[in-house]
C-alpha cells in the first residue's frame, strides 16, 4: 500500500513526521502490552486482596445483624404500635380454638364464683320444707340442677363468645391489654394482661364475665344475679422458656434502632470497600447473603416455636389455643422474615444480570434482541427527535424509576413480599418500557459510531514502512 499522492509529494518533513508517529504508536503498544502483563495495583487505592477480604467480612456481618435487626423491629413495632397489635389479635376472637378455651374457662370461673351446686342444694332444701314427704327426692336433684346450670352458663358463654359483640370487646380489651407486651419488653409490671415470673400470661375477663352475667339475668337465669364483680384472670399461655426469654426480649427491644443502622451501614460499606471489579459481585452477594440469613432465620423460628409449644403445660391452656395465639403473634415477624428475603433475592438477581458474565450477556442480548424485533413490528424507520431524547437520558430516567421504588419499599408502612415484589416487577416493567422506546434511537446512535480496532495502527493501514 502507499500514501495518498498529495502526501508523496509532500516531500522529507512529511516522511519524517511518519516516521515519529510510527515509532510513538509503537512505544504505546509496547506500554500497553506490559501494563496487561504486569496489572500494576491502582495508587491509592491499598490491596485488591485486603479489600475483597474486608469486603466479604462486611457481607457476612450484614447478614448476621439482618437476623437480629429483623425479629428486634418486630418487636419494636409490635410494641410500639397499638393499632397494629390490635389489628393482629384481632382475628383470635374468630378462631374456634380461642373461643373453646376461652368459654370453659370463663365458664369455671363463674360456677366457682357463686357455688351453683351449694345454692341449689339450699334451694332444695328450703323447697322440701314446704313439701315434707317429698323432701328426700327434692333433695337428691340438687346435683342434676346444678349440672344443668352449669351446661346453661356454658352454652351462653359460648354463644357469646361467637358473638360480634365478643369480637367489639375483644378488640377494646386487646388495645388495653398492649400495655402487657410493653411490660415484657420494658421489665414493668400492671396491665390488663401480666406476664409474671414464670412465664404464665394472664387476661383479665372482668369484662367478659359482666357480659354474660347480663346475659343470663335477660334470659331469666336468676343465679346470674350472685355472680360477684371481680376482676378474674385465665391463663393465656405458660412457659418458662418465656420467662428466660424476656431479658433478651428487653436487649433486642433497646438495641433496634442501632441494630438497624449498623446493618445498613456493614451493607454501604461491603459494598464501598470492593475494588472496582467487584461491587456488582459484591452486591449480589450481598443480595444472596440477606436471603439466606432469612432462610435460616425462618428455619430457626419453626424449630424454636415447636421447642416452646412442647414447653406449655397442657393443664393450663389448650395445646390448640397456645398454637393459634403464638403463631397469630409471630405472624408479622414471618411476614417481615418473607420481605427481607424477596428483597434480597431481587438485590442478587439485579446485580448478577447487570454485570459482565457469560449468562448475564446472553440475559440482555436477548432483551435486546427482542426489543429490536418488537420496536421493528410496531414502529420501523427513523427514530423520532423524541426517541433520541429518551436515549440520550435513559439512564438518569431509570435511576429515578429505581429510586422510587425503593423510597415505596422505605415509606410503606408495613410491606410484605408481596409488595416486595410487585414493586420490583413495577419498576422491571417501567425500565423495560423505556429501553423499548429508545431502542431505535439507540441503534441508530451505535451504528453511526465509528468503527475502530484495539491496535492504533491499525486504523492508517496505508501509511509505508519507515
Amino acid at each position: 500500500m502507499t500514501l495518498p499522492h498529495d502526501a508523496q509529494s509532500a516531500g522529507s518533513p512529511e516522511q519524517e513526521e511518519i516516521r515519529r508517529l510510527r515509532a510513538e504508536v509503537a512505544r504505546l503498544q509496547l506500554e500497553k502490552d506490559e501494563a496487561g502483563k504486569t496489572t500494576p495495583k491502582p495508587p491509592g487505592h491499598g490491596s485488591g486482596l485486603a479489600r475483597r477480604i474486608v469486603a466479604v467480612f462486611l457481607v457476612v456481618l450484614t447478614a448476621v445483624l439482618a437476623c437480629a435487626t429483623v425479629p428486634a423491629l418486630y418487636l419494636r413495632s409490635e410494641v410500639l404500635d397499638t393499632d397494629r397489635y390490635v389489628a393482629t389479635v384481632a382475628p383470635l376472637a374468630s378462631d374456634p380454638a380461642i373461643q373453646a378455651e376461652l368459654a370453659n374457662k370463663v365458664t369455671a370461673q363463674i360456677t366457682e364464683a357463686i357455688d351453683i351446686e351449694g345454692i341449689t342444694r339450699e334451694a332444695m332444701t328450703e323447697l322440701g320444707k314446704v313439701a315434707p314427704r317429698a323432701a328426700a327426692v327434692i333433695t337428691g336433684l340438687a346435683p342434676a340442677i346444678a349440672e344443668q346450670t352449669r351446661t346453661l352458663i356454658h352454652t351462653a358463654v359460648t354463644r357469646f363468645v361467637a358473638s360480634p359483640q365478643f369480637q367489639d370487646l375483644w378488640t377494646q380489651v386487646n388495645r388495653v391489654a398492649h400495655q402487657g407486651i410493653v411490660n415484657l419488653a420494658t421489665g414493668e409490671t400492671g396491665g390488663t394482661v401480666s406476664i409474671d415470673e414464670s412465664g404464665t400470661v394472664t387476661i383479665s375477663t372482668q369484662e367478659i364475665i359482666a357480659r354474660v352475667k347480663t346475659l343470663l339475668v335477660e334470659q331469666g337465669v336468676d343465679i346470674a344475679n350472685r355472680i360477684p364483680e371481680v376482676d378474674a384472670q385465665i391463663t393465656l399461655l405458660q412457659s418458662p422458656e418465656l420467662a428466660r426469654a424476656t431479658e433478651a426480649i428487653q436487649t433486642l427491644d433497646r438495641t433496634a434502632p442501632i441494630l438497624a443502622w449498623l446493618t445498613a451501614l456493614s451493607a454501604i460499606g461491603a459494598i464501598a470497600v470492593a475494588p472496582r471489579g467487584w461491587r456488582r459481585r459484591t452486591t449480589s452477594r450481598l443480595g444472596l447473603g440477606l436471603a439466606v440469613a432469612m432462610a435460616l432465620l425462618a428455619l430457626g423460628l419453626a424449630i424454636g416455636l415447636n421447642i416452646f409449644l412442647s414447653t406449655v403445660p397442657a393443664g393450663t391452656v389448650s395445646p390448640a389455643a397456645a398454637e393459634s395465639l403464638v403463631e397469630t403473634l409471630v405472624a408479622p415477624l414471618r411476614t417481615a422474615v418473607r420481605f427481607v428475603f424477596v428483597v434480597g433475592l431481587l438485590i442478587a438477581v439485579a446485580a448478577f444480570l447487570s454485570g459482565h458474565s457469560r449468562p448475564a450477556e446472553r440475559v440482555r442480548q436477548g432483551l435486546a434482541g427482542a426489543g429490536d424485533y418488537l420496536t421493528g413490528k410496531v414502529g420501523a424507520g427513523q427514530a423520532r427527535p423524541w426517541q433520541h431524547w429518551l436515549a440520550r437520558y435513559r439512564r438518569i430516567l431509570e435511576a429515578a424509576i429505581l429510586g422510587v421504588a425503593v423510597l415505596v419499599l422505605i415509606l410503606w408502612q408495613y410491606p410484605t413480599a408481596a409488595v416486595a415484589i410487585w414493586t420490583a416487577v413495577l419498576a422491571g416493567l417501567a425500565i423495560l418500557l423505556v429501553e423499548l422506546l429508545c431502542r431505535p434511537a439507540v441503534v441508530a446512535a451505535h451504528a453511526d459510531e465509528p468503527v475502530t480496532t484495539g491496535a492504533p495502527e491499525q486504523s492508517n493501514p496505508t501509511l509505508p514502512l519507515p
